[in-house]
């Protein structure tokens, strides 16, 4: 895992993406991933090997009423094949020091559905509490 890189997406870098990103059967086409990193309070990270993108993570940086912010990981995925390698944990750990660097966030949350065990044991290395049980139904 030598060649192991994680950069922040951007509409500066964003040439760098050559064709769609597909993790967990979703297609991220580079126009929706340019529309999406054009609000400086998105975020994409992505992992690559070799310039082969290998892992993905994007979130939100949410603005609360008393001015504070907190970063929202909504989804990190690493393609099969590069999984239980630490992969997910050296994007974590990138992320999280990306985060901290920028000095507009006073801390993020996740969330995880309780069976992805895989999912849960990441983000408790991470976490230093579980605070909230989620309640969500469509719309």
């Amino acid at each position: 895992m030598d060649n192991l890189k994680f950069k922040r997406l951007t509409l500066n870098n964003i040439d760098m993406i050559k064709e769609p990103i597909i993790i967990d059967d979703i297609t991220y086409t580079i126009e929706m991933i340019k529309k999406f990193i054009q609000s400086e309070e998105n975020y994409i990270f992505i992992g690559t090997i070799n310039n082969k993108i290998i892992a993905f993570l994007y979130g939100y940086s949410l603005a609360r009423p008393d001015g504070k912010n907190m970063f929202y990981i909504h989804s990190v995925d690493v393609i099969p094949g590069y999984q239980e390698k630490g992969i997910g944990t050296k994007l974590m750990d990138y992320v999280i020091d990306f985060i901290k660097s920028e000095n507009k966030c006073y801390k993020f949350w996740v969330l995880a559905d309780t069976d992805n065990v895989r999912a849960c044991n990441l983000y408790k290395k991470y976490g230093d509490k579980i605070e909230q049980n989620l309640f969500s139904g469509a719309l």
